[in-house]
């Protein structure tokens, strides 16, 4: 499959919730076809092949003859998405006078998912007490200890309170019962919960890496923002200027006073001076492919296909890592060790997000026919096996018992629990399609050529580009030995999930690079959302938030919390938008 971004944006419509419910997974491209996915048409080529490039540049010139007017509010907010309309919202609802800026004709929603802890919904869906010390600790380890503790407690103790201030306003929220409820017609603006009830005997304290048990999907994300947008102008406090592009903050001495705002339908500027703060919430610059070459150079090298489907008035992607420029020119310093969240959804995956078989921990041989991992894995894992592999390329293995399997495996983010009929299926469900499969579903992807059927596992083998079948058949066997032995002495995968290979038909997938969502890493901040310089003092007046906030990720993004992502971005724009009205 050719990644353009063309055919990235065509299924998008399908998807329905943006980028946090996709996994796309295709044919490992190069760095040129993935300058050709960012649609960075400007960036530097000696980035799109892997040499150094100059991301910061110089900071523009603005000249005091082409600012044709001046404005003035209490709490300017550059951006609004995920991050900016939540405070947008917050800061005016403080009392705030807000003036927002956005260089698309309208916000952006990405994302479906939500990592939602503790709370009346928790409550009300019958989840588990969950220890936050527990959290806090797995989030700190998967992230290496380069991320700031604070920021991940106040998430983790404070975020149910939050996000019953963010679906407040949402008056036609319709609310799931469980994960497989009917939602009615018409109800497109929804909450499911994820994985709600548990699996029967699931207990997620006996997994070596587990997704914890809190995650919401929204039905459809623009439907919770608009809302926030709403409420913040009925305040009378604020104001949104849409198709205009923030290029340089202005500062007064050391504190930030304000920003250089272009109109991008006359290429005039306008001096917004903010008098207790400016929050940047501009997203990520995974679509900046000179920033990817200097934080994530991974990324390039392996091939990752980074999409996106915002753009901005001017038909330019919108994550260029703006906020991050801005953010440096005025003195701040970068965090270390970004995380490039690439979490793998299976062989197959389109930009739905569904894998034919998920991430389910199957036997999964390399080209040279050897296994090289434990399956059992969450997809960011997986992903981070794959790039080491010859070709980037291996294939998941599977049977006929597929559908009394797929029960046994963990609750995670690309997992699948559920095999239905298709008349089964519950209705309007879409968070339903990425833990459920039908036998009709597989059959339909062995047609589509995702995925790879015979009747021996000989002629299965001989079906697979670049296998070693000689070798994978020894591998198969030797497997097959271990799952009637009941235990992994080669790779110390579950027992529970020791499935010989032995029941035709026997099916395979293939699973390459999967496509970079964001790549998560900003301005070093912290829990209030405030802005450090080289010397990691507070930068007076200027609040980071979403994805242009640093030291809340590294190294790769953590599967411990599905929709963490989505979850801070929205938290800590509540945060940035009452902290810079009340000027703390």
């Amino acid at each position: 499959m050719e990644l353009t971004r063309r055919n990235f944006l065509s299924g998008v419509a399908v998807a329905g919730m943006g980028l946090a419910g996709a996994g796309l997974v295709g044919c490992a491209p190069s760095a040129e076809n993935t300058l050709a996915a960012t649609g960075a048409s400007d960036v530097d080529e000696a980035a799109s092949r892997g040499e150094a490039a100059d991301w910061l540049g110089s900071e523009p010139v603005i000249d005091e003859a082409d600012v044709t007017a001046e404005e003035g509010c209490d709490v300017l907010v550059i951006g609004l998405g995920n991050a900016g309309c939540m405070a947008y919202r917050a800061a005016a609802e403080a009392g705030a006078k807000v003036i927002a800026v956005e260089k698309s004709s309208a916000y952006n929603a990405t994302g479906g998912a939500f990592a939602l802890i503790g709370g009346a919904l928790s409550e009300r869906w019958g989840r588990p007490d969950i220890d936050p010390e527990e959290v806090i600790n797995r989030h700190m380890s998967e992230c290496g200890y380069y991320v700031k503790r604070s920021i991940i407690s106040r998430y983790v103790y404070e975020v149910s309170d939050v996000f019953d201030w963010i679906i407040e306003p949402v008056e036609d929220l319709y609310i799931a019962d469980d994960s497989m409820a009917d939602i009615p017609d018409g109800r497109e603006c929804n909450l499911i919960p994820d994985t709600c009830p548990l699996p029967e005997g699931y207990d997620y304290h006996e997994e070596i890496l587990p997704t914890f048990p809190t995650s919401v999907g929204f039905g459809n994300l623009g439907l919770i923002l608009g809302p926030q947008i709403a409420a913040a102008e009925a305040t009378g406090n604020a104001k949104a200027l849409y198709g205009h592009y923030a290029e340089k903050l202005i500062k007064e001495g050391a504190r930030v006073v304000g920003a250089y705002v272009r109109n991008g339908e006359d290429g005039t500027y306008k001096k917004i001076s903010a008098a207790k703060g400016v929050v940047l919430a501009t997203g990520d610059y995974s679509s900046d492919l000179s920033m990817l070459q200097a934080f994530a150079p991974e990324t390039i090298e392996n091939g990752v296909p980074a999409m996106w489907t915002h753009t901005d008035t001017e038909g330019n992607n919108t994550n260029r890592g703006d906020g991050h420029r801005m953010g440096a020119w005025a003195g701040a310093r970068m965090q270390r060790h970004h995380a490039p969240m690439i979490h793998h959804m299976g062989g197959g995956a389109d930009i739905s997000g569904q894998g034919v078989m998920g991430i389910n921990g199957y036997l999964n041989l390399n080209l040279e026919g050897k296994r090289f991992m434990n399956e059992d894995a969450p997809g960011q894992q997986i992903e981070n096996q794959i790039e080491m592999q010859p070709q980037r390329t291996t294939y998941q293995f599977f049977d006929a018992k597929w559908p009394e399997q797929c029960d046994s495996f963990p609750p995670g983010h690309g997992n699948v629990n559920f095999c239905l009929g298709a008349d089964e299926f519950p209705k309007n469900n879409l968070n339903a399609t990425f833990c459920t499969r039908t036998p009709e579903s597989v059959e339909e992807a062995v047609a589509a050529g995702s995925c790879f059927k015979a009747d021996t596992v000989e002629e299965l083998l001989t079906q697979l580009e670049g296998m070693d079948v000689e070798t994978a058949r020894a591998s198969i066997e030797r497997y097959n030995e271990l799952c009637h032995a009941g235990s992994d002495v080669d790779f110390g995968k579950d027992s529970r999930r020791l499935f010989a290979l032995e029941n035709p038909p026997f099916y395979a997938c293939a699973f390459k690079p999967a496509i970079m969502l964001v790549c998560v890493g900003g301005l070093e901040s912290d829990e209030n959302c405030h802005v450090y310089d080289e010397d990691r003092a507070i930068i007076e007046g200027l609040y980071a938030c979403g994805n242009v906030q640093g030291d809340r990720f590294a190294m790769a993004y953590p599967i411990a919390l599905k929709g963490l992502s989505v979850g801070m971005a929205q938290f800590y724009g509540y945060i940035a938008g009452t902290n810079a009205a009340m000027g703390a």
